[in-house]
């Protein structure tokens, strides 16, 4: 009966474990930022570009949608002084979700 209870608990705090690590609704955490996502997402490209799967017109359209989201990023940024809002968050992560899908799309040739 000990041994069923700590082995719960063990896995409760486990589970609990990986919600310290996502980002809040602040973005405290640095790698779960907006920017750090882009970062990501020109990684997955550039392999994509480098393994031949998305070409050039793929590369140019999903680079310039990127500067396009970091851009739209800096300026949430300087109109709410250094902060992204909840609600500029939110149309940011959307916007990434979207880009994410399109590379994936690419990438697979689906």
């Amino acid at each position: 009966m000990k041994k069923s209870l700590l082995v719960l608990i063990a896995l409760m705090l486990l589970g609990t474990t990986g919600f310290s690590f996502a980002q809040d609704a602040n973005g405290k955490n640095p790698k779960m930022s907006p920017k750090a996502r882009l970062a990501r997402q020109h990684k997955r490209i550039k392999n994509g570009v480098k393994s031949g799967k998305i070409s050039k017109a793929q590369h140019k359209q999903l680079a310039q949608e990127g500067k396009d989201i970091n851009q739209e990023r800096k300026a949430d940024l300087a109109k709410d002084g250094g902060k992204l809002t909840k609600s500029d968050r939110k149309n940011l992560e959307s916007q990434e979700n979207l880009r994410s899908e399109q590379i994936h799309q690419d990438k697979t040739g689906n």
